[in-house]
């Protein structure tokens, strides 16, 4: 299983550097999904992340052109939101890693279902080995 497990990480690790954004792009650009905009504050509160982090994060995006600040009328704060660009870039990424889990799902037939139900109750299962050992977010 350790095998196992250690190749699946390294066929991970091998397809975001197939990727075209970063984990932090990725990570921030999937929050953005439910297409609101948010303050930086809100931002670091949602990624549960330092205000300082974030605000990297959020200016390189911003420098590549994946977001983009507007100011709401009225309003001093900023708003951060995805550029269409972004937007596109996200679900490219998101369309690479889907094909390959789908190309993993289809070599099971009948049986990807089964395999989903069983993957679950083993990753809810080593949730909880790993929460009872240490501290887990």
């Amino acid at each position: 299983m350790a095998s196992l497990i250690t190749h699946l990480e390294r066929l991970r690790r091998a397809q975001l550097n197939q990727m075209d954004l970063g984990t932090a792009d990725l990570r921030i650009l999937w929050m953005f999904s439910d297409g609101r905009s948010r303050t930086l504050k809100q931002i670091a509160h949602d990624l549960g992340l330092e205000q300082s982090t974030v605000n990297r994060q959020i200016n390189a995006a911003i420098a590549e052109g994946l977001l983009q600040r507007t100011r709401a009328e009225g309003s001093p704060a900023q708003l951060i939101s995805p550029t269409d660009w972004g937007r596109q870039a996200f679900d490219d990424d998101v369309e690479k890693s889907l094909a390959a889990l789908q190309t993993g799902l289809d070599a099971l037939q009948g049986d990807a279902l089964e395999f989903l139900d069983e993957f679950t109750r083993f990753v809810n299962a080593f949730d909880a080995g790993v929460r009872a050992t240490g501290d887990v977010d």
